[in-house]
C-alpha cells in the first residue's frame, strides 16, 4: 500500500512539472539563438571592416561562423535576411515544433528582438531584450 502512495505521489509531482520543464527547455533554446545572433553580428561587423559592407549570406561569413551554424535545421535555421553597406538585419527562424514557432532577429546595432509564440502560453522572449 505505502509503495501504491509514493508511486501515485511521484506520479502526480511529474505531471505536475512537465509543462515547466518544456517551457524552460524552449527558453534555453532560445537563449542559444540569440546567442548563435551574437555570433553572426560579431562575424558582419569584422566582415564590414574589410569589406566595407555587409555580407549578404551566411556562406559570405563561413571563415568566421561555426559551420554548423550556417547548416543548422533544427531547432532553429539562420540566414541575413537584409543587407547592404549600412544595415543588415539576422534572423533566426523556430522549426521543427508543433508547440514553438516565432522567429529572433538582431539588426546592426546589436538589438536581439523577436519572441516565440505558443497557444495557451506566454510568449518566450531571450533574456537580453
Amino acid at each position: 500500500m505505502e509503495v501504491v502512495l509514493v508511486m501515485t505521489i511521484l506520479g502526480v509531482l511529474v505531471a505536475l512539472s512537465m509543462p515547466s520543464y518544456g517551457r524552460a527547455v524552449e527558453q534555453s533554446r532560445a537563449e542559444i539563438a540569440a546567442a548563435n545572433l551574437r555570433a553572426i553580428w560579431s562575424a558582419q561587423r569584422l566582415y564590414w571592416l574589410e569589406h566595407r559592407t555587409y555580407a549578404t549570406t551566411l556562406t559570405d561569413l563561413s571563415p568566421l561562423l561555426d559551420p554548423a551554424l550556417t547548416l543548422a535545421t533544427s531547432p532553429y535555421t539562420y540566414a541575413i535576411s537584409v543587407a547592404d553597406a549600412t544595415t543588415f538585419t539576422a534572423t533566426a527562424t523556430r522549426t521543427g515544433s508543433t508547440q514553438w514557432s516565432g522567429e529572433l532577429t538582431i539588426d546592426q546595432a546589436g538589438t536581439v528582438t523577436g519572441a516565440l509564440h505558443a497557444v495557451g502560453e506566454t510568449d518566450i522572449v531571450p533574456s537580453s531584450q
